[in-house]
């Protein structure tokens, strides 16, 4: 990953050939205006190392900073040449060394720093880079992406909520199969490669003769359908490269090609490779064509998939709750308080004490204790109560809540009970009898006492689990019983 201080359109002009030359494959970057940017750019601070760790080597994530360092430039030093990293004071690898350890400091560089204007000079850059990618205002702040082996790019809008991180790991994932595909095809052709080497040859010389009807473009033509030799022809040619490009490829055809032709199941096998090679190219356009909503399905894979991976870092949560002493003796709230950092700190987009739904007297929007949202779409609510002994009464309230704050039909739903009692195994087997009776806003299908976390083997945190039928439809009610101390 990359910091670049220099215009974007600049920077990839200087950047995509290098990048090519490295063997990146995609480029990615986050384009926004100054005032758009600051919760973004934060983000991608606090994520970097992450963001680094996903990319890897190839794939090449840039973005332009707005934030005016003494460091930071749009320009480079006329009459030198720009650089990358340990070569280019206008771009900063984020390993923890700054570009000054390369080339001095900024106001060495440039006497008149405190007199530019840096927000009108990230703001122009970005003109500049969206008029030369013509990307509307509209889908500005966006992801930028540029297939650096297709040479073609798609912008992706996002918004304030975005998470960054997850969107570009959905993209690396979706990309990562493609990849995989293609190294092991490439693995295979790799036998053939003088074979791919005399065909682009053939290729090259071939649309060289279709230009025009001059003598050397038919004496190309005279020497690729073996009508003339090279020698009986080469009188008619006057460009050198020409000329060289017709003795190596009648090399080749005597040293390999000529016995490949013959070799029939050897062709087969290659032309077979060179299908299952298109194939896989043909379902990357695909992906790249449906990129955005690609992104947005994998989205609803991992709300689906949710269940899982929510359950478990709730409980990991808990974990920590009982293990901490500041909150054996503590209110409801507070413990909701370190449970959502928690969560958030696990990459959840958590809200809690949201007005959502009614309440139970049916006038006006109940609180939700925890609501986990993704896309700015609900998830699942989680409701927490303190209990010191099964207060049915109470339990019920929070149950029937639950469904009355869940407007939409979740998925999955989660009451989580801190439970300060004395025997805590006889405590859950009256709570999962009186779950088991409890007369629920939808049906009980089915009810589990026992319901097993993988990694949770834990005696002090119980999970039960009631499915309901909601208007048709299976939907869950977690019921996570923890253990606190007095």
């Amino acid at each position: 990953m990359q910091v670049t201080y220099i215009g974007l359109s600049e920077y990839f002009q200087r950047c995509i050939p290098k990048a090519k030359r490295k063997g990146y494959f995609l480029s990615i970057s986050l384009i926004a205006r100054y005032s758009d940017a600051q919760d973004l750019y934060e983000k991608l601070e606090k994520d970097w190392a992450s963001l680094n760790d996903l990319t890897g080597d190839k794939i090449l994530f840039v973005f332009s900073t707005p934030k005016a360092r003494k460091r930071a430039s749009f320009f480079h030093i006329p009459g030198k040449e720009p650089y990358e990293g340990v070569m280019c004071p206008f771009i900063e690898l984020l390993n923890g060394r700054g570009v000054e350890d390369n080339n001095g400091s900024f106001e060495f560089q440039y006497g008149g720093y405190n007199k530019i204007d840096w927000k009108q000079r990230h703001s122009q850059t970005i003109t500049e880079f969206a008029m030369n990618y013509n990307i509307l205002e509209k889908e500005i702040p966006c992801l930028f992406l540029y297939d650096l082996i297709g040479n073609r790019y798609k912008v992706i809008p996002v918004g304030q909520s975005t998470d960054i991180y997850v969107m570009i790991k959905a993209m690396v994932e979706e990309i990562a199969e493609y990849r995989k595909k293609c190294v092991n095809i490439e693995g295979q052709l790799e036998k053939y490669r003088k074979i791919e080497e005399y065909y682009c040859l053939y290729e090259k010389l071939e649309n060289e003769a279709e230009k025009e009807n001059s003598k050397q473009c038919v004496a190309i033509r005279k020497v690729l359908r073996e009508v003339q030799s090279y020698k009986e022809v080469k009188d008619d040619i006057f460009d050198s490269r020409i000329k060289k490009d017709l003795k190596r490829i009648g090399q080749w055809k005597r040293q390999y090609f000529s016995s490949f032709e013959k070799d029939d199941a050897n062709k087969k096998h290659y032309l077979e490779l060179k299908k299952k090679e298109q194939n896989i190219e043909n379902e990357f356009n695909s992906i790249w064509d449906n990129l955005e909503n690609v992104i947005k399905e994998r989205g609803r894979e991992r709300r689906e998939n949710s269940k899982v991976t929510i359950l478990h870092d709730l409980l990991s949560a808990c974990v920590k709750l009982q293990s901490n002493s500041t909150y054996f003796a503590i209110s409801e709230n507070q413990r909701n308080d370190f449970v959502r950092d928690l969560l958030k700190m696990a990459k959840y987009d958590v809200i809690d004490q949201t007005r959502r739904g009614i309440s139970s007297t049916e006038k006006c929007a109940g609180e939700v204790d925890i609501l986990i949202e993704e896309d700015g779409s609900p998830v699942t609510i989680i409701e927490a109560l303190n209990l010191d002994s099964l207060n049915t009464h109470y339990l019920d309230r929070h149950i029937d809540k639950i469904y009355r704050y869940d407007t939409v039909g979740n998925m999955f739903n989660i009451i989580l009970s801190y439970v300060s009692v004395s025997n805590f195994s006889k405590f859950c087997e009256k709570y999962f009898k009186h779950i088991k009776e409890h007369q629920y806003l939808y049906p009980l299908l089915s009810a589990d006492d026992s319901f097993r976390v993988e990694n949770f083997p834990y005696s002090d945190i119980r999970v039960m689990k009631t499915v309901h039928n909601r208007n048709g439809c299976d939907t869950v009610l977690y019921h996570v019983c923890v253990l606190i101390r007095q």
